[in-house]
């Protein structure tokens, strides 16, 4: 190029991300001298991209004499690792273990299966790690880090293995049940009841799983580390588990039934009981004049599906047919409180307030001590002692639980409380009483197919969809 000679301007623009480059080549005055091939390429190095430049592009843009702005470059977006995946090799929905009923309500007891069993080296569960993804990079050649894929974390619990330290196969270590709970997988061993619990057994305590053929009578008692399956009916007896509690029949509490359990619960219907439980609740028919909690949801599958009376909590959701009665029965739900949780406040509460009683008696001793000066008998300069070591403890108690109790008080009424929902697909009666988060509504008036929901400090009722 001629010294003096006028030229065209070329400008290289990157976005902000620097993921592409533009070339726009604007002549300033009708004769200016065209741009070479390499001057455009020369610019375009002096901006500084490097990576993922479209050659053939440059090329023609300067035979073809384009003026208008041509993406030139191109980087390479990260790719996303895939998340990690597991496949069980049992059932792990125990409620599909019992056989379905006819319309008629008779069932084909030869295919009643309460128990699966797997055998020692068997493969339960096979788990694909998460990719770590594919590193990108953008035009001006600077690596951009992959996001990895989310990892699944399975616990290998009693009697179970990983083949290897890669932790994509559990094997089981002896014969017996499988038992899924929350994250946990377990083989446990099984004892058999093949009737009833009752006189002819007495309380069960088993440090495996127990699989009662029929009935728990009343105030019979079955503990177990591990699952609890119930071919019939809980007739006032009470179960303990340390995973699942799964009755085919139902629940006829008496208002002596308590079932408490860290996994989840199935039965076809709840009366009379107390029930805490852990994971979700997954009914058929009804609950009925009980207390009943549960760490998840609460469900009624069926057409029945009534909530009628007591009070029933659930920490993410309740859905079901009905609530209430026609007459007016006294009925209180709840979402959007862990019921673990708000239990423990219950109790932390009733603690401070007997320690406060408490140390309000030893201070009131200790101010009758110092009263009488320093020369006092051994006895009592003893019990001093004692009433200031007393003080001290109960002080530092108080402030532990103190601390707990706010932080309690403050996850209860936090954010996530607000997320609970209620879903009645059919009707809600007056007289029913909703709590979500802080907000409580009783209703006045017959609702149906509703959705109930959290907003702006009140229970708003939606169309249910």
């Amino acid at each position: 190029m001629v010294e003096g000679e006028k030229k065209a301007l070329i400008k290289i623009e990157l976005t902000p991300d620097n993921m592409r480059a533009f070339l726009e080549i604007d002549p300033p005055v009708k004769d200016a001298a065209w741009p070479t091939y390499d001057e455009v390429l020369e610019e375009v190095k002096k901006a500084g991209v490097t990576y993922g430049v479209k050659e053939m592009v440059i090329r023609r843009v300067v035979e073809e004499k384009i003026v208008s702005p041509v993406l030139i470059a191109e980087g390479k977006p990260p790719v996303k690792g895939e998340d990690a995946s597991v496949s069980f090799h049992f059932e792990t929905e125990r409620a599909k273990l019992i056989p379905k009923e006819m319309e008629d309500g008779r069932v084909d007891h030869r295919e009643l299966s309460l128990i699966q069993n797997v055998r020692k080296g068997q493969v339960l569960v096979e788990r694909t790690p998460p990719t770590p993804g594919i590193p990108g990079r953008n035009v001006k050649g600077e690596e951009l880090k992959a996001v990895g894929g989310k990892d699944i974390v399975l616990i290998a619990g009693k009697n179970t293995y990983w083949e290897d330290e890669k932790k994509e196969r559990l094997i089981a270590a002896i014969d017996g049940e499988p038992s899924l709970v929350g994250r946990k997988v377990a083989v446990l061993t099984v004892h058999q009841v093949p009737g009833n619990v009752g006189y002819a057994t007495g309380n069960i305590d088993f440090a495996g799983s127990v699989v009662i053929r029929g009935d728990i009578e009343n105030g019979f008692v079955v503990r177990a580390e591990g699952d609890v399956t119930v071919g019939g009916n809980v007739e006032g007896g009470s179960i303990y588990a340390g995973g699942n509690v799964t009755i085919r029949g139902g629940i006829a509490g008496q208002d002596k039934t308590v079932i408490e359990c860290k996994g989840n619960l199935y039965a076809r219907y709840i009366d009379h009981a107390k029930i805490e439980v852990e994971g979700e609740i997954r009914g058929r028919d009804a609950i009925l004049h009980s207390q009943v909690s549960a760490g998840q949801k609460i469900i009624l599958e069926s057409r029945k599906g009534m909530v009628m009376g007591g009070v029933v909590r659930a920490r993410d959701e309740i859905n079901v047919q009905v609530l209430g009665s026609r007459m007016g029965t006294a009925t209180e739900v709840e979402v959007g409180t862990s019921p673990a949780l708000r239990k423990e406040l219950l109790e932390l509460e009733k603690k401070i307030t007997a320690m406060e009683r408490e140390l309000d008696k030893v201070e009131k001793n200790l101010v009758l001590l110092n009263k009488k000066g320093f020369d006092i008998p051994p006895k009592l300069e003893e019990l001093k002692a004692n009433l200031i070591r007393t003080s001290f403890y109960l002080k530092a108690e108080l402030r532990k639980h103190t601390v707990r109790r706010d932080e309690l008080s403050e996850e209860i009424s936090g954010p996530r409380a607000e997320k609970g929902r209620i879903k009645v697909r059919q009707r809600i009666y007056p007289g029913v009483k909703v709590t979500i988060g802080n907000a409580v509504r009783i209703f006045k008036d017959e609702v149906h197919y509703a959705v109930l929901t959290y907003e702006e400090g009140e229970v708003a009722v939606q169309a249910y969809r």
